[in-house]
């Protein structure tokens, strides 16, 4: 989370004056991997045991050494001294909105049952012209939380139509020297962005608010959805030509299957990043 963050306030340029955390935000960094970061993003030489242990492993100091000038923390329970106490699953006080420059959830909406509310809520925490941030599970997170989430859901949600901008929608493996990849939107091209795989993996989310919009005023589609026209009966030759395609697409899923557990394969993972929607992505 501290590299995505210190490239995306490089980059992207964030006024970092108002800045809330969804969940307080533990630092995963040992001190050694917390300076190199600094170093790596020009942020100046820093102490990273000092960093981690005097704020009690919380990430106040790193943030307050990229130049964050006040910053609160929001969560539904008292037990990490945060400094607004709130329910995600219901809607967020009038008194918040528009109140930070940057709203950032490391870790926290795929915990909330309620997730269209917790969303909305934090889209209206942020300020007109500030950067909504989120890192979420994406594939291979089973029974961690109660969501993972595509990026057709960020794509969808934090739109226009709803008064932002998606900056940077990016796929990692939270391992050593790791490759980002930028995912690309749907489109005639891609009408749906499918991608499995066998480790676990994040996506971040970079998405400023460009308009003061009614939130979810008409509920997001899905973009192919969203382009059929639903008229009358669906062609059955059409149909029948994709009802064969299915056929085909099973029977081959199934013939590459037993031939993987025959032949004991298992393929690399690196290899799975290889789509043209996905784009390597240096911070």
């Amino acid at each position: 989370m501290i590299r995505l963050l210190m490239s995306s306030a490089r980059k992207r340029e964030l006024q970092l004056d108002h800045f809330l955390m969804i969940g307080r935000q533990n630092l995963h960094l040992n001190a050694q991997e917390l300076e190199d970061c600094f170093v790596e993003f020009e942020y100046g030489a820093v102490d990273g045991n000092a960093l981690i242990h005097d704020h009690n492993t919380f990430a106040e100091g790193v943030l307050e050494r990229i130049g964050v000038a006040q910053i609160d923390a929001l969560d539904a329970s008292t037990y990490e001294d945060a400094t607004i106490i709130h329910d995600l699953n219901l809607p967020i006080p009038d008194t918040y909105r528009s109140s930070y420059n940057v709203v950032l959830d490391s870790g926290t909406l795929e915990h909330v049952f309620n997730v269209q509310e917790a969303l909305k809520s934090c889209m209206k925490l942020t300020k007109l012209g500030g950067h909504y941030i989120g890192i979420f599970p994406c594939n291979n997170f089973f029974g961690h939380g109660f969501y993972q989430f595509s990026s057709e859901l960020f794509y969808r949600a934090l739109s226009p139509q709803n008064g932002f901008k998606v900056l940077d929608m990016i796929l990692f493996v939270d391992e050593p020297n790791t490759t980002f990849y930028s995912i690309a939107d749907t489109s005639v091209e891609y009408p749906r962005v499918q991608f499995t795989n066998q480790k676990p993996v994040y996506i971040y989310v970079v998405a400023q608010k460009i308009t003061e919009k009614t939130i979810f005023e008409n509920a997001p589609l899905q973009m192919d959805y969203a382009a059929m026209k639903w008229r009358g009966n669906r062609p059955k030759k059409v149909a029948l030509k994709n009802k064969k395609k299915k056929q085909l697409f099973a029977s081959t899923y199934l013939k590459n299957v037993i031939k993987a557990i025959l032949n004991k394969r298992h393929p690399n993972d690196d290899a799975r990043f290889k789509k043209n929607f996905l784009k390597a992505y240096q911070l």
